[in-house]
């Protein structure tokens, strides 16, 4: 049987091999992290010092992503995968990021030292390197369990007296606002149809051999529904049934949880860490999780989210965690070999190869 980028094993890092080589394993952890809509809008080149990323813009969302908001927070999400990958195969891993502006250069360049200890340098990233492979998105309802304290205390550890950071909600009430204020959100994106095309893009039936995008199961979505579910977003407002239901599952989660930061480049790369982080600790307690960013999304609501919780800052992102009895579905991947570019190769030509290579 074929393997997937899921099944990567850390017994097969070529200890032995180049650096290259190595830094390539690596990759295969990094490009498990979550994206929108699983656009997964990144590029990666190899060298003997480190790895280079790159912003793929040609992935971007232009309707509910237009300032590239979430994209940059993708990016982070998969430089803090690759740290602790390296931590744990024990390289030493400083991540310079650009803010520039300047799309021809790497949004973070990443250096890599091997060897300086025989063991993990990290122990916090270290419990979380057996999560990057088992975390997903969980869209199935929760149970009503409460989250324990000390678990909540975990969370609210990861991210304190800085930007960005976490903010908490176990209060029902509370949550009922936010979830009334979900589905306001969510109503407004289906009633506009650039929103949904924006979404269709990226919904695949079940049985699609694409890498990319979420197939209907992974939206909770199966038999002949799944089939039409491109057609049905980009032509049918669906927003009152979606409303209602991402509502209740808002308002029965155990907690939601707010990534907030400034607006700016720097932020959003820190805030994609930071989600991960948070991401896979959820995994590690065994808890689900699933997103609720239709209030960010729509920007005449992104500040009333702010104001109902108290931010000092503005939200990022929205999740909702608990327990859930039903398994997440894993969402398409494409394997690293289809995410790395020449080193020596200006990265828009790049990937104006590679565009020109998927329409023909």
């Amino acid at each position: 049987m074929v393997k997937g980028p899921f099944d990567v094993r850390e017994e097969e890092f070529p200890r032995q091999g180049p650096l290259v080589d190595q830094h390539a394993f690596l990759l295969r952890y990094a490009i498990l992290a979550p994206s929108t809509h699983n656009t997964q809008p990144w590029r990666f080149a190899v060298t003997e010092d480190g790895v280079r990323i790159y912003a793929d813009y040609g992935r971007r969302l232009p309707v509910v992503d237009p300032g590239n908001r979430e994209l940059l927070m993708s990016i982070g999400a998969a430089v803090f995968n690759l740290r602790v990958a390296a931590s744990h195969f024990g390289f030493a891993c400083t991540v310079h990021y650009n803010l520039s502006g300047d799309s021809e250069r790497p949004l973070a360049s990443v250096s890599l030292s091997p060897g300086f200890s025989s063991s993990p340098a990290d122990p916090a990233l270290e419990s979380l390197f057996p999560c990057i492979v088992k975390r997903h998105t969980n869209r199935n309802p929760f149970l009503l369990s409460r989250i324990p304290a000390s678990v909540l205390d975990a969370f609210n550890g990861l991210a304190v007296h800085q930007q960005p950071s976490l903010v908490l909600s176990i209060d029902g009430g509370l949550n009922q606002r936010v979830g009334e204020l979900v589905a306001a959100a969510e109503r407004t994106l289906f009633a506009d149809p650039t929103a949904r095309k924006d979404l269709a893009e990226w919904v695949r039936p079940n049985w699609t051999d694409r890498k990319d995008g979420m197939t209907g199961a992974a939206l909770g979505i199966n038999g002949f529904a799944a089939a039409i579910a491109p057609w049905a977003t980009r032509t049918i407002d669906l927003g009152r049934i979606r409303a209602a239901a991402d509502r209740n599952l808002c308002i029965e989660a155990p907690a939601l949880i707010v990534v907030q930061s400034e607006d700016a480049t720097d932020h959003w790369l820190e805030s994609g860490e930071l989600l991960e982080k948070l991401l896979l600790t959820i995994t590690r307690e065994g808890l689900h999780c699933s997103y609720f960013n239709m209030p960010i999304q729509v920007t005449t609501f992104r500040p009333e989210l702010r104001s109902l919780l108290g931010l000092d800052a503005w939200p990022q992102l929205l999740l909702r965690v608990g327990y859930c009895l039903a398994d997440a579905v894993m969402t398409p991947r494409r394997p690293v070999e289809e995410v790395m570019v020449d080193p020596a190769m200006p990265p828009l030509q790049t990937f104006k190869q590679h565009h020109d290579q998927v329409l023909r």
